[in-house]
């Protein structure tokens, strides 16, 4: 008995501390020390065992490798394991301990707390702009669960097409099924600004009294309805004692805060309301297409400036000038300048008038447009720019100066004009540089201003000019009563006759003639008309003499551009037509695109060659005048087929290509100019486009110089 106490004792030892001993007899045992008991939570860090243990032989030497064992511990049930740690020194004798690890289950905790959130507001969208993303701005978090923004649950719909009033509800609940509720609303407001109407062209002469600013001017916006009362006046810029134009600005802001300004020119003259007008001699051009210069029987602006200033010099209140469009492009004098040069010589000549016609469009309208801003550091008309049916697409809002009407006093007699382009002139210019506007109803423009001139503004006599040759409009403003004459445009037309007892007249075109029309002027300034004509150089002996101040103005212009009004680059071999040039004209921009075929307008060859005619840059303004580019599509043979078709076309094949061979359900490269590209159904689908970045008027001169390399005769074979 006493034997087994003895061994149980020793046995006791040994395992006391959870330690295992092997030592060498001659010397003593390796020491673990730091070692202690670890609690351990479910979803915890795994401990790191050997964090403050250290090891050590009987000499207190450290050991380093200490060897740890936790195998038996199952970190994901909650239970009481032995994790082992081993050591042995560099004399064998090892030794082994072990600790405890108590894993639990984590405390329970309960949470009463419910989730917030963050970025609830109300949301204002104005209709057209970028959709607003309010979900994306507000966010959900909970105590416990952090950030539960992705289970926000929405309720509600915005139709952000319809101005109203939109009721959303967000909901989101937490993992402990704590719900939060917030309501929000998203305004959605018709986002049409408020539009300022009435505004034209003020005209105020010297000595009178101050105009009125507002008369006819009214803004209406869609949500606050007529705003007029809050439109303020900026007119620091306005000299009412100096002849000139000047800017004046309007500017209204609705409730919303958008801001509106519209600006307008106050033309500042003198006049004489004293004297007592017995005549009226009305001066007429139309359709001059930049013929500054005397050409055969273009009798050139010279010339007629020199009947209308001797007028002026004789009766300057018993003479008017007026234009009916199309004025500036066509002629290199005036398209080198982009139309600057005739600005300046219609000042030179006391223009009243310059009408929009659809030639005003080939430079992009802004070009010309400019020159009527009376803020411009260029050159500045000193005349309005009339359009009364010109608007942006799918207004009433005319571009900025562009008027639709003007008021003229000449002494005693008070003297209202009013400009139209013709109904349906949008399909005569390219495609991109009208589509953003839209020409309405002249007729109807016209009768509503006759009424706004007579009525407010008592206008003694109305005049209706309308870049365009319709019966319609001359018949039915004819009886309106209160039109004392009718001029017309765009079709080149000799005409001088009256329409239901009101005289009618269109001045042919490129200065070929002078329109006049004398009226007789009664004591109650009723207007009566004597004589009307389209003048030539036989007519009027002024006419067969240049007016010497406008000459030399016009020579400033020539003289810096003279070599390319003279120098001849070649000489024409025999007389070609249009109709050659047009098909001419197709192959040089077949060429230039490196295309299959090539396509040119007939209504884009406005002249001829004959026989020994010097060809110079000047002479290819005059037979190919508009700027329009190159452009080459890839279109469906059955299209081309349908191009050839249109008499109104002539076409270019490359060689080895016959009219023929077009297969219908084939692709080719088709070269044109950017008007027909944009006026043509059939070039309005394509697999492909390509712009070579020439003008065809330029790629005519290209080949005529690369040609001059050579010869000195054009031919066309």
């Amino acid at each position: 008995m006493k034997f087994i106490k003895i061994f149980f004792l020793v046995t006791l030892l040994l395992v006391f501390q959870g330690c295992e001993q092997v030592s060498n007899p001659q010397l003593g045992m390796p020491k673990i020390n730091g070692l202690s008991n670890v609690e351990y939570t479910i979803g915890d860090v795994i401990p790191n065992y050997l964090e403050g243990v250290t090891a050590e032989d009987y000499l207190g030497t450290p050991i380093l490798d200490i060897t740890v064992d936790d195998q038996e511990v199952n970190y994901n049930l909650e239970g009481t394991y032995n994790v082992y740690y081993k050591v042995e020194d560099t004399y064998g004798s090892k030794i082994t301990a072990s600790i405890k690890v108590f894993v639990s289950e984590p405390t329970q905790i309960i949470d009463y707390n419910p989730p917030y959130f963050e970025g609830i507001k109300s949301f204002n969208y104005y209709i057209g702009q970028e959709v607003i993303d309010y979900q994306a701005e507000i966010k959900a978090y909970d105590t416990l669960d952090g950030d539960i923004t992705a289970d926000i649950i929405f309720d509600g719909e915005v139709d952000f097409e319809q101005p109203g009033v939109y009721e959303i509800t967000a909901t989101v609940y937490d993992s402990s099924g704590n719900k939060r509720i917030e309501r929000f609303s998203v305004f959605v407001y018709d986002n049409e600004a408020p539009v300022i109407s009435g505004y034209n062209r003020i005209y105020h002469y010297i000595g009178s009294g101050a105009p009125d600013y507002m008369k006819l001017i009214s803004a209406h916006d869609n949500e606050d309805g007529d705003i007029t009362h809050v439109i303020t006046i900026n007119d620091e810029m306005v000299d009412l004692n100096t002849v000139g134009s000047y800017p004046l600005y309007y500017k209204v802001i609705d409730s919303y805060g958008h801001v509106i300004e519209q600006v307008v020119a106050v033309q500042v003259d003198y006049n004489d309301q004293s004297v007592d007008i017995d005549d009226l001699n009305v001066f007429y051009i139309n359709d001059t297409h930049g013929s500054i210069l005397e050409n055969n029987e273009e009798m050139g602006l010279a010339k007629i400036g020199n009947v209308i200033l001797d007028e002026y010099d004789k009766n300057p209140y018993e003479t008017l000038f007026l234009s009916g469009g199309d004025l500036l492009q066509g002629n290199i004098l005036s398209n080198f300048y982009y139309g600057a040069s005739m600005i300046e010589m219609f000042n030179y000549m006391n223009l009243d008038v310059f009408v929009v016609g659809n030639h005003e469009f080939d430079w992009g309208l802004d070009t010309v447009v400019e020159y009527f801003d009376p803020s411009t550091l260029g050159t500045k008309a000193e005349y309005p720019l009339l359009a009364a049916n010109l608007f942006y697409k799918d207004t009433e809002t005319r571009p900025d100066f562009i008027d639709a009407y003007a008021i003229i006093e000449k002494g005693d007699l008070k003297i209202g004009v009013i400009g139209t382009i013709g109904a349906g002139l949008e399909s005569s210019i390219a495609k991109s540089r009208v589509e953003d506007y839209e020409f309405q109803n002249p007729t109807y423009w016209t009768e509503y201003y006759t009424d706004v001139l007579i009525d407010e503004y008592q206008v003694d006599a109305v005049f209706a000019i309308n870049h365009g040759n319709d019966n319609y409009y001359n018949m039915t403003v004819s009886t309106n009563g209160n039109i004392n004459g009718i001029f017309n445009g765009h079709s080149h037309s000799n005409v001088t006759s009256d329409v239901n007892g009101v005289p009618l007249i269109q001045a042919s075109s490129n200065a070929r003639v002078l329109g006049f029309l004398s009226y007789s002027v009664d004591e109650t300034n009723k207007l009566s008309l004597d004589h009307i004509d389209n003048l030539v150089a036989n007519d009027d002996i002024r006419l067969q003499t240049p007016h010497p101040g406008l000459d030399a103005l016009i020579q400033t212009y020539v003289n810096q551009i003279e070599p390319l009004l003279n120098e001849a680059i070649l000489y024409s071999s025999q007389s070609y037509d249009r109709t050659i040039l047009t098909e001419f004209m197709a192959e040089v921009m077949r060429k230039a695109a490196d295309a299959d075929v090539g396509v040119h307008n007939s209504g884009g060859t406005r002249d001829s060659l004959v026989q020994g005619q010097a060809i110079t840059v000047a002479t290819t303004y005059k037979i190919f005048p508009f700027d329009n580019q190159i452009i080459s599509v890839y279109i469906k043979g059955s299209e081309v087929i349908s191009l050839f078709n249109n008499s109104s076309l002539k076409y270019s094949l490359r060689s080895g290509l016959n009219e023929n061979d077009i297969d219908p359900n084939s692709y080719y490269w088709v070269s044109t100019n950017d008007y027909v590209f944009g006026n043509y159904d059939e070039f309005q689908v394509y697999e492909d486009i390509y712009f070579p970045g020439i003008v065809d008027r330029i790629a005519f001169e290209d080949e005529l110089r690369e040609r001059a390399e050579t010869t000195t005769e054009f031919v066309i074979d």
